[in-house]
C-alpha cells in the first residue's frame, strides 16, 4: 500500500527521530519522496511544502537545530555549482514561499553531513515539524540571489530535542572523568 506523502504534518506511523538508510526508504515511508531534490511540495495557491531534506546541497544553509536558514533550489549547473540567481517562480521555491504565508507545518529530514552537528552520522533522520517563519531573497556566498527561508521547529509534547553529535555519551563522560584525575 502506497503512503500519501502529500500531507502537511506528520506521516502516520512515523515518529520523530525515525532513521532511514536511504532516500528510497524515506520515499517508501512517505516522509520525503524526492530522490534528488531537497523540497517536496505543491506550488498551487492552496499548496505549500510537505517536506525538506537538509543534506549539504547548498553552502548557504545554516542549521542551528531548532532554527534553520534553508536555501531554495535552482541556479546550479549539472555539477552542483551555483551559476545563476534562484527565483521564487521555480516551483519548489514557490511551494516553500506559500508555506511562509500559510504557516502549514513542513516535515524536516536531515541527511548525513559531516559539517552539521545536528545531522546523523549515517543515512537520514526525520526531525519533526517546522514552520516557515520568513522567506526572502538574499545574496549568497557565491554572489547570486538565493531564495532563503527561515524555519523554526514546532515544539510538540512528547517530542524530544534534536539529537546532536556533540552530546556527551557515557564513553565521553568516562574519558572526561579520567582526565580530571
Amino acid at each position: 500500500m502506497a503512503v500519501n506523502a502529500r500531507v502537511f504534518g506528520h506521516i502516520e506511523g512515523v515518529p520523530v527521530g525515525t532513521k532511514f538508510t536511504s532516500k528510497e526508504a524515506l520515499a517508501k515511508a512517505g516522509v520525503h519522496v524526492q530522490r534528488q531534490a531537497g523540497i517536496h511540495g505543491d506550488s498551487q495557491p492552496n499548496g505549500g511544502a510537505f517536506s525538506i531534506c537538509l543534506s549539504g546541497g547548498y553552502e548557504d544553509n545554516v542549521d542551528n537545530g531548532i532554527k534553520i536558514t534553508y536555501v531554495g533550489s535552482g541556479g546550479q549547473d549539472e555539477t552542483g555549482i551555483q551559476v545563476e540567481d534562484q527565483s521564487f517562480d521555480h516551483l519548489p521555491n514557490k511551494a516553500l514561499l506559500i508555506s511562509s504565508q500559510t504557516k502549514r507545518p513542513v516535515r524536516v529530514v536531515r541527511g548525513k553531513n559531516g559539517d552539521n552537528p545536528y545531522a546523523p552520522k549515517t543515512g537520514y533522520r526525520y526531525d519533526g515539524l517546522y514552520v516557515v517563519d520568513e522567506a526572502s531573497m538574499r545574496m549568497g556566498k557565491k554572489g547570486f540571489q538565493m531564495c532563503t527561508f527561515v524555519l523554526k521547529r514546532i515544539e510538540e509534547e512528547g517530542v524530544g530535542a534534536i539529537p546532536t553529535r556533540r552530546t556527551l555519551d557515557a564513553k565521553k563522560l568516562l574519558k572526561i572523568a579520567k582526565a580530571k584525575r
